[in-house]
């Protein structure tokens, strides 16, 4: 794509999509990062976008890139208190101590794999791909984990001298 293609795209569409973002995604900085993704993916897309289809094909993906936002965000909002979570602990974008923590009694593989899949909102085909195994494989970690981390929860709930076990 050359340099012209994309300056009259950013010129004529990138205030609307822009706005698009910060209203759809809640935020402005959350919002303006998904709108650099979409032009960026635009870019990438060399000549592969018709010049009449430039609009429609822009609000698309950034419509997706929305949703994908909010799926991740779901899932940590749905994971927390199904772990015992108050709502102030928030998970940090950025995945922290917090994270850490939360995940403390998995082994290194499925933190791995919960990471990948449920913070990082990859396919599972993906994720399966990543730490070798089978897709089926990949899911049974995953539902384990899941399930191990809010028995875990419940046990230190009623413990509060349980250390985090390390866990294979």
């Amino acid at each position: 794509m050359d340099d012209r293609r994309f300056e009259d795209a950013w010129r004529k569409h990138g205030g609307s999509i822009l706005r698009y973002c910060r209203f759809a995604a809640g935020s402005l900085e959350t919002g303006e990062d998904i709108a650099a993704e979409t032009f960026a993916r635009f870019l990438q897309s060399g000549d592969g976008v018709k010049g009449d289809k430039v609009e429609a094909w822009l609000f698309t993906v950034a419509r997706n890139l929305v949703r994908s936002h909010q799926r991740s965000a779901s899932r940590w909002r749905s994971l927390l208190p199904q772990l015992g979570r108050s709502a102030q602990s928030s998970i940090d974008p950025e995945y922290t101590t917090d994270l850490a923590e939360l995940l403390e009694p998995l082994g290194p593989n499925q933190r791995l794999t919960v990471y990948l899949r449920v913070i990082e909102d990859r396919p599972f085909a993906q994720v399966a791909r990543i730490i070798g195994r089978s897709e089926a494989a990949t899911k049974k970690t995953v539902y384990r984990a899941l399930a191990q981390l809010r028995d875990a929860e419940q046990f230190t709930s009623i413990n509060p001298h349980h250390g985090g076990v390390e866990h294979e």
